[in-house]
């Protein structure tokens, strides 16, 4: 295995292309963005393709395989086998059997399910189980703009970002624009922050990333941010969403806007997974996903 090329991630999302997968694991994001300093490792044959990244203590994770037949799967599989590899990450439900037969246990990850739903939910917001979504929508009263993020927005966007870094990493303390609080010390602690980290690294390559960003702007500033790619398999996926929330409705209104924009004619809308976060579990389901990427541990027996 090897660092990834432009022509393997070209070659995956061909692979990609010929699959079923529902989920985001060998998206450019994931791989280049989320794992970017994490050491992310790549085989890629005309049959299938594997990919591989560190922890924070610098330990191996490899994912499981996409490929386009069984026999492909197949090879993967032992190609991770003869590597001594024991454990696997992210398999699909459809490929447990596979695992089964040769000895493996299977184990839920329920933190890393991905959430799955249908694009005219998200757009159109029919019915009683959107209700609170259309009100929160409708008494949004702020004129705003909704357009393209440009590289001139940069600096604003990345105000926002911070703010929102700031709040999450250090909750509890007041936030403060003012411009000594560039040289706070937590301005390095959100630097770091692996998402703002990722981010940057699209934000810096959204063509090479395959992605769009789009932001909000109301009361003459950036409020709203949303970012994601059409996957090959024709699920769009929603990768960063960040609002302010002294706005009360944003971010109802930036998904739905979002969604309007870019995924009308896609099979699912994927907004990821919770990571095992209660307020952000809460905050998927309220939007009544029609069904998981599901995502398993194998292990060898």
């Amino acid at each position: 295995m090897h660092s990834p090329t432009t022509e393997d991630l070209a070659k995956i999302y061909s692979l990609l292309g010929l699959t079923k997968v529902e989920d985001t694991s060998y998206s450019k994001v994931t791989i280049l963005g989320w794992f970017k300093d994490r050491n992310p490792q790549v085989r890629v044959t005309s049959d299938y393709a594997i990919f591989s990244g560190e922890t924070d203590g610098n330990k191996k994770m490899y994912w499981s395989p996409i490929a386009t037949s069984e026999q492909g799967m197949i090879e993967a599989i032992s190609y991770l086998e003869s590597q001594g590899v024991t454990t696997i990450i992210n398999v699909t439900k459809d490929d447990i059997p596979l695992y089964l037969e040769r000895g493996y246990t299977i184990e839920p990850s329920r933190d890393y399910f991905e959430y799955l739903y249908t694009p005219s939910d998200l757009i159109e917001l029919k019915g009683k189980k959107y209700h609170a979504k259309r009100n929160f929508i409708n008494g949004f009263n702020h004129p705003y703009e909704f357009r393209a993020y440009l590289e001139s927005d940069r600096e604003e966007l990345f105000e926002l970002l911070y703010k929102w870094s700031y709040l999450h990493i250090e909750k509890g303390v007041e936030w403060s624009a003012e411009d000594n609080w560039h040289s706070h010390v937590v301005l390095q602690k959100i630097k770091s922050d692996p998402e703002i980290k990722a981010l940057t690294a699209v934000l810096d390559d959204l063509e090479g990333y395959n992605c769009f960003a789009d932001i909000l702007k109301a009361d003459g500033k950036i409020i709203g941010f949303a970012l994601g790619e059409i996957l090959p398999t024709n699920v769009g996926a929603i990768y960063f969403e960040k609002g302010d929330i002294e706005y009360k409705g944003i971010y109802p209104l930036l998904d739905n806007l979002f969604s309007k924009k870019h995924f009308g004619s896609v099979k699912y809308v994927n907004k990821q997974e919770d990571m095992g976060l209660e307020g952000l579990r809460k905050s998927k389901l309220s939007y009544h996903p029609v069904k998981f990427a599901e995502r398993y541990v194998a292990k060898k027996v």
